[in-house]
């Protein structure tokens, strides 16, 4: 028998390792952006779009202070939870700096 020349391949044959590569690549990827801002931020890309709005907090407007030392932190603007610190208030200090801090570390005072 004599031996034919294999057939070129295909266009779809050149082609479908990168393309599905590259889709594989887009998922994972995904997922780990996801993961990554879940564990920083306490929660994921699409929770803007999917969670109904926070209820305002009872303490917002308040001002927050150090249980242990008795300093002035800032002035408190809602309250959440966090992955790291359980729940927390969000306190904005002097200067528009943004922090979060334990709940149970914040004393709240009227103004």
């Amino acid at each position: 028998m004599i031996d034919q020349p294999d057939k070129p391949p295909s266009l779809w044959q050149r082609v479908k390792v990168p393309v599905i590569g590259s889709f594989v690549a887009l998922a994972l990827g995904f997922l780990l952006v996801n993961a990554f801002t879940y564990v920083q931020y306490g929660g994921t890309l699409f929770d803007s779009m999917f969670e109904r709005e926070q209820e305002k907090s009872p303490d917002a407007g308040k001002l927050a202070y150090d249980k242990g030392t008795k300093y002035y932190i800032g002035i408190i603007k809602g309250e959440g939870n966090s992955p790291r610190r359980g729940k927390v208030y969000y306190i904005e200090q002097a200067g528009g700096i943004m922090i979060e801090v334990s709940k149970d570390k914040v004393e709240v005072r009227d103004k």
